[in-house]
C-alpha cells in the first residue's frame, strides 16, 4: 500500500468517526429524545417534529455556500470548524428551556454537521478515490448508523438514569475531545500529487488530474437531466429516511411494543446498515452505481412497505432486514453517482446543492408525518405514500448519463493520414 493510499484511508477513517459522533448522534438519537421530551415540555408530535426539522433545514441554508468554500479553499479548516460548532450545539441542547431554544440548538447542529461530516466528506473522498470510490465513500458513511445505534442506546441508558440534559452532555464530550483534533490532523482536500497538478496547469490538466480536474461547470451540470434525476429520487428517499428516524418509535409503541424494544428495533435497523452500506458500494464499484443506487431506492421502499403491518413478527422482521441493510446507502451512494454523471470540477459545489435539495426533504418529512399523526391518529398512510414513492424513484438513476461517456462522446474524432 503506497503512502497516498494510507493516507486515503485514514481519511475514510477520520470521516467515519466524524460520521459516528455527529450525524449519528444528532439525527439517530432524535426518536430516543422524543418521548423524554414530549413529557417534559408537553409540545405537540408536530411541534417536536420541527426540532430535528430544524437540523436539515439549517443544512440546507448553508449547503451551497460549504460547497463553494470546499471548491476554493483547504477542507481541513472547514471541517474542523464545522465539528466545533456541533460540539457548541449539543451543549446548548443540554440546557435547553422552550422549544425556540432547542429548536436553535439543533439548526446550528445542522449547520455544522453540513460542514464537517457531510459535504467535506462526499468532496474529500471523491478527489482522493477513483476506481474505489463506492466502496470508500460507503464505508467512511457507515459512522452514521453505527453511531446512531451505539448513540442511541448510549443515550436511551443516560436518559433513564440522569435526565436527556446529561444526555446531551454526553453527545457533546466525544465531539469536542475527538472529533475536531481528528480534522484538522487527517483531513486534506486532495492527494499532494492532484494539487500540484492542479496549480500548474489549471484547468487543462494532463490526463493522470483528470479525475480530480475534469467535470462540468455549475451551470452546465444544472442543464442535464442527470443532476436533476439524481436531485428528485434523493428528495424522496431524504423525505421518507428522516421521517422514519424520527417517528418509528413512536409507531411501534403505538402497535404495543414498549420503549425499549422499540429502541431496540431502531438500534438493530441502524446496526444492519454496518453490513449493507459497505457492501453495496462495493457492489456499486463491481456492477455499476446507477443500477446499484436504483436497486437501493427500490429496496428501500420494499422495507418501508413491510411496516405497514409489523404487527406481525414476520412482516417486522422482514423490515428490519431489507430496511435495515438498505436505508443508509443511498446518502454514500448519491456524492458516488454524482461524481459519475457530472465529474469532479464543481463536484463541491453540486454537492452542497444536492445536500440542499436533500435535507430540505429531510426537514420535511418528520413533520409531515407528525401532522399526518396529529390529524389521523394513525401513521399507515403517510407511510404508505414513503414507500410508494421510493418505488418510483427507484427507476430515476437509470437515466443518468456518466460524465465519461458524454466526454468521449464529445471528443473529437482523429481522422488517419493516409
Amino acid at each position: 500500500m503506497t503512502q497516498r493510499d494510507r493516507q486515503g484511508w485514514a481519511i475514510v477513517g477520520g470521516f467515519f468517526l466524524a460520521s459516528f459522533f455527529i450525524v449519528g448522534s444528532g439525527y439517530d438519537t432524535a426518536g430516543v429524545f422524543f418521548t423524554p421530551l414530549l413529557k417534559h415540555f408537553g409540545w405537540s408530535r408536530t411541534q417536536l417534529s420541527m426540532v430535528t426539522s430544524a437540523i436539515s433545514l439549517a443544512a440546507a441554508v448553508v449547503g451551497p455556500g460549504i460547497g463553494w468554500m470546499l471548491d476554493r479553499f483547504e477542507a481541513k479548516w472547514v471541517a474542523t470548524a464545522g465539528a466545533a460548532v456541533c460540539g457548541l450545539a449539543f451543549l446548548m441542547a443540554s440546557r435547553a428551556q422552550g422549544l425556540v431554544w432547542l429548536v436553535s440548538a439543533y439548526a446550528i447542529l445542522g449547520v455544522g454537521a453540513a460542514a464537517s461530516a457531510m459535504i467535506p466528506c462526499y468532496y474529500v473522498i471523491s478527489n482522493w478515490f477513483d476506481e474505489r470510490r463506492g466502496l470508500a465513500m460507503t464505508l467512511a458513511i457507515t459512522g452514521i448508523e453505527v453511531g446512531g445505534t451505539v448513540m442511541a442506546l448510549t443515550a436511551s441508558y443516560v436518559i433513564a438514569h440522569a435526565g436527556w440534559r446529561a444526555a446531551y452532555l454526553v453527545l457533546a464530550a466525544p465531539v469536542i475531545l475527538i472529533v475536531i483534533p481528528l480534522m484538522l490532523l487527517v483531513v486534506r482536500s486532495r492527494p499532494a500529487d492532484a494539487a500540484a497538478a492542479a496549480a500548474a496547469h489549471g484547468a487543462h490538466a494532463p490526463a493522470a488530474a483528470l479525475s480530480v480536474q475534469d467535470g462540468l461547470e455549475v451551470g452546465t451540470a444544472l442543464r442535464e437531466r442527470s443532476f436533476w434525476l439524481i436531485a428528485i429520487s434523493y428528495l424522496i428517499y431524504a423525505v421518507a429516511g428522516t421521517a422514519l428516524v424520527v417517528h418509528l418509535i413512536p409507531y411501534l409503541i403505538g402497535l404495543g411494543l414498549t420503549a425499549q424494544r422499540a429502541a431496540a428495533v431502531l438500534s438493530i435497523t441502524l446496526a444492519l446498515n454496518a453490513i449493507g452500506k459497505p457492501s453495496l458500494g462495493a457492489l456499486a464499484d463491481r456492477y455499476g452505481i446507477r443500477l446499484m443506487y436504483g436497486l437501493n431506492l427500490l429496496l428501500v421502499g420494499c422495507g418501508i412497505l413491510l411496516l405497514l403491518d409489523a404487527d406481525h413478527p414476520a412482516m417486522l422482521t422482514g423490515f428490519v432486514l431489507v430496511y435495515g441493510l438498505c436505508v443508509g446507502a443511498p446518502i454514500a451512494l448519491m456524492p458516488t453517482i454524482l461524481a459519475d454523471s457530472v465529474g469532479l470540477r464543481r463536484f463541491g459545489s453540486l454537492s452542497g446543492l444536492l445536500v440542499t435539495l436533500g435535507v430540505i426533504g429531510s426537514a420535511a418529512g418528520p413533520i409531515v408525518a407528525g401532522a399526518v399523526f396529529d390529524r389521523t391518529a394513525s401513521y399507515v398512510g403517510v407511510f404508505g405514500c414513503f414507500g410508494a414513492g421510493l418505488l418510483v424513484a427507484g427507476f430515476l438513476p437509470l437515466g443518468c448519463v456518466p460524465y465519461r461517456q458524454r466526454a468521449t462522446a464529445a471528443a473529437p474524432v482523429v481522422q488517419a493520414v493516409c
